[in-house]
């Protein structure tokens, strides 16, 4: 089966690893445009005389700026450089730079970002038509009287959803049924598209009731571009249809689409459909969320477009997770279990959260992440061949 994934608006899925003004250099062309060249250490220190490396040593420090260093020992940033970036921060140098991942100095898509918002989708799906899901809630939420373990309320329910063997026994991945979606890293169809260093601003809900931007900036790395992988290993589910270990993958296979083993056509149509409505359904509570705001609803207003002309996907940072996913499904079930959940586990610090039949107010989560330009993050239109 074959992905293709274009950027709509910036995405960052990151390294965990910050680089700072000591490690890059910053030019502009003659239009205006700004770069961040990330310099190769291994190739700067190799190319400094004596003296320069002597200078460098006194002078390096927090404050220590790569780009003063080059123009005053002549040094030119396309000789060092591991690679080009597009500086769109408004920042002629941005104090630290969140990495996003690469190989070879590359970016891409990594096949686990990918899986991990399918596995949501199929589980997004799956629950929100499931009476069983809120005893679940109710049953953890219970067993957790001390409220100190709120990340593994609802993976109980999660496990169950993808579990294949004997019901009775403990969720194992060996037994998953995403152990059958062997999905790809996306590489860029284009290698020379450069990532682009934006700022991101998190606008969180006030006691007012207004969105307002936290006053830090987040400077990170973000892809563009189109982006090509795979997802295979269907072709294993028929040649386990019989094995006793898999009691139950004739009832799951159900979640990829699937009517019988053979079916395996059927999945690439089933996928882009579950992440095409999930990706609605967690766009309108974004909207839920800026109701109020003429701002952020500007800001969000491009994605109502793009949802309605094809199938879209978020992923990385900014992007609502697994848990929101499933506080907000709980929200729709059963509002007063929802209240009490966030507030147990004070996950909307500052807010009194009230139920009511359509819903929790104010609504959950509390935050969104936009560039300074006023885009949302993470969008890539989506696609499933084969």
């Amino acid at each position: 089966m074959k992905i293709t994934l274009s950027a709509r608006s910036p995405v960052h899925i990151g390294t965990g690893q910050l680089y700072y003004t000591n490690e890059y250099v910053t030019s502009s062309n003659k239009s205006g445009m700004g770069f961040v060249s990330r310099i190769d250490q291994g190739k700067f220190v190799a190319c400094l005389t004596e003296e320069q490396r002597d200078s460098f040593i006194t002078q390096v420090d927090e404050a220590f700026q790569m780009t003063d260093f080059f123009k005053q020992n002549s040094l030119v940033p396309k000789d060092l450089r591991r690679y080009l970036a597009e500086n769109l921060s408004g920042n002629h140098n941005p104090p630290e730079i969140r990495e996003c991942i690469k190989t070879a100095d590359v970016p891409f898509i990594p096949g686990s970002s990918l899986k991990g918002a399918i596995r949501t989708a199929l589980l997004w799906w799956y629950a929100k038509d499931d009476s069983r899901f809120v005893g679940s809630i109710e049953q953890d939420l219970e067993n957790d009287r001390n409220g100190k373990n709120k990340r593994f309320i609802g993976s109980r329910f999660v496990d169950q959803v993808f579990a294949c063997n004997d019901p009775g026994k403990r969720a194992d991945p060996k037994y998953d049924l995403l152990r059958f979606l062997q999905v790809s890293d996306c590489m860029p169809i284009e290698p020379n598209d450069k990532p682009s260093i934006e700022s991101i601003v998190t606008y969180s809900l006030q006691n007012s009731g207004s969105l307002r931007p936290k006053n830090f900036q987040i400077y990170a790395e973000c892809v563009n571009g189109t982006y090509s992988g795979s997802i295979g290993g269907l072709d294993q589910i028929k040649k386990v249809s019989n094995h006793r270990e898999y009691p139950r993958l004739r009832e799951k296979i159900r979640l990829l689409g699937m009517d019988h083993f053979s079916d395996t056509d059927a999945v690439s149509t089933h996928l882009e459909r579950v992440i095409s409505e999930w990706s609605r359904w967690c766009f309108s509570k974004e909207q839920a969320l800026v109701r109020d705001d003429d701002t952020c609803l500007s800001y969000l207003q491009p994605v109502l477009s793009w949802l309605a002309e094809s199938s879209h996907i978020r992923l990385g940072f900014g992007v609502g997770t697994l848990y929101q996913t499933m506080i907000g499904i709980l929200e729709e079930q059963d509002p007063d279990l929802a209240v009490h959940l966030i507030d147990k586990y004070k996950l909307a610090r500052g807010h009194t959260h009230e139920s009511y039949f359509e819903g929790i107010d104010p609504p959950y989560p509390k935050s969104l992440e936009f560039t300074a330009n006023g885009e949302p993050l993470g969008w890539l239109s989506c696609s499933f061949e084969g």
